[in-house]
């Protein structure tokens, strides 16, 4: 009988690390689209269960990205050369958004997006009949122009606490950068103790998005089945070409801003991916953009090596206002309609998709959702194309393009750390350490029990007296 060496310790193989392996999400996100495609009737209650993991994602994710970006503000600060890498960044954003435009317009024109036969034209004029009942728009006239309008005002906040409160992602990260640009001129005694209160939020915040991720495979076979149940077989399969165009497009910028990485960490493309491989999964599986975000600043600051200052700024920021997936996205949809309605393209309309994809993605900042998809119409208006005929089909599948999406933003902006940290690559130790799942222990004395259970009933008192208040008032 042969023995182990003491040296060979046998496989610790957790479950956890089974299920939430790509390939085991693929094939739950498989599984629960054939589940929805099956059962299209519990489309209602699947979207109720995906609105749930997105709220609660949401609320841990969201506060995590604001202290994310006011740390990355005091760090940069004391960075030599901070606002000549941050000008940089921006220009590389915006040469990469329309580099997305290019690749996006030659992968569809080469895999033939929109070539559909007579038969399936009519069948997705037919669909889109059907799901015209549900989406109200303006297809005319000056509500037309004003359905979606770039509010430029709305995206500075007078009021940063109004900002937090009610205001878009956009206001709100602006508001958090003048803030922390602020404290960050302060004496460093001065800001001292609002520090320490802010990083013990910003940790707890870090281990509960860990949590929630945790439960990714459920969301994940949810969110499939939802979106398959709402969008239907027949919508996924007739806009099959497009959705192959983007996701290859995708793909293609992905694998070039992984080997950016790979470049400048001299490391081989295999260690790097596999560093990725959590955040990535996370974020392709994730409707929420910034549940990976923690990942991408852990992986690219303790395990890359590059500036937490530099990191912890651009990351949060990126699935905001670095819209690359929606200038792909655009661009992909003008050749998709272009072949749609047989209308062959010159080099001149070729080029002018280009800049208007671009252009279209940097006006869809701070426009949440679907409605983003009506800039389509500004892309097609200069070839006199309509996109109104089929915008309800593609209402229903643009939820399948929002992890390839997200993902586009937060791997250039990785890529776009490595091209400028130029001096500020670290190969030591960083501020904070690796996330460690931990327990928190309250202890309370009696006293202090009894005192917590008076102020419960006291505020739920007042609530209930608020309600019969407000009740008697309506009732007279």
């Amino acid at each position: 009988m042969l023995t182990l060496p003491a040296a060979i310790k046998p496989a610790n193989i957790q479950i956890g690390e089974i299920v939430r392996h790509p390939v085991v999400m693929f094939g739950l996100v498989l599984l629960g689209g054939w589940l929805g495609v099956l059962m299209p009737g519990s489309a209602p209650w699947l979207s109720a269960l995906s609105a749930l993991f997105m709220s609660l994602i949401q609320m841990a994710a969201f506060p995590f990205v604001i202290l994310a970006v006011y740390f990355g503000t005091q760090r940069l600060a004391s960075v030599p050369g901070a606002g000549r890498v941050l000008v940089k960044m921006i220009v590389l954003a915006l040469l990469a958004m329309f580099l997305c435009t290019v690749i996006g317009v030659l992968v569809a024109s080469v895999t033939g997006a929109g070539g559909l036969s007579p038969a399936q034209s009519t069948q997705l004029g037919q669909l889109a009949l059907g799901a015209e009942q549900g989406v109200h728009m303006a297809m005319h006239g000056d509500a037309a122009s004003q359905a979606v309008s770039w509010d430029v005002a709305a995206l500075v906040p007078d009021n940063l606490f109004g900002a937090l409160a009610y205001g878009a992602a956009p206001a709100v990260l602006i508001g958090v950068l003048c803030f922390g640009a602020a404290v960050a001129v302060q004496a460093p005694r001065m800001s001292e103790s609002l520090s320490g209160i802010l990083e013990g939020a910003y940790r707890a915040l870090e281990s509960l998005v860990h949590r929630f991720n945790a439960l990714l495979p459920v969301a994940a076979f949810v969110l499939a089945a939802a979106a398959t149940a709402t969008a239907g077989l027949q919508a996924i399969t007739l806009l099959s070409g497009f959705l192959l165009a983007f996701l290859l497009a995708a793909l293609l910028v992905s694998a070039m801003a992984i080997g950016v990485l790979c470049w400048r960490l001299k490391k081989a493309p295999w260690p790097v991916l596999l560093a990725l491989r959590e955040p990535i999964t996370v974020c392709l599986f994730s409707p929420v953009a910034t549940a990976a975000v923690p990942g991408f600043i852990q992986v690219m600051s303790s395990q890359f090596g590059f500036s937490r200052a530099l990191v912890e700024l651009s990351s949060p920021i990126a699935p905001v206002f670095l819209k690359a997936g929606e200038a792909m996205f655009f661009a992909v949809l003008a050749i998709f309609i272009a072949n749609l309605y047989h209308h062959t393209l010159s080099a001149g309309e070729v080029v002018s998709i280009c800049v208007l994809s671009w252009s279209a993605a940097l006006w869809s900042v701070g426009i949440p959702g679907a409605k983003s998809l009506i800039l389509g119409s500004f892309v097609l208006a200069s070839m006199g194309l309509p996109l109104e005929a089929v915008l309800p089909v593609f209402i229903l599948v643009e939820v399948l393009c929002e992890g390839p999406r997200n993902l586009l933003s937060l791997l250039i902006s990785s890529a776009l750390i490595a091209l400028v940290a130029d001096g500020l690559y670290i190969n030591n130790g960083q501020v904070s350490e690796a996330w460690q799942p931990a327990s928190l222990k309250l202890v309370f004395s009696r006293k202090q029990l009894i005192l917590s259970y008076f102020l419960v009933a006291l505020a739920l008192l007042a609530v209930f007296c608020a309600g019969v208040g407000a009740g008697l008032n309506a009732a007279s």
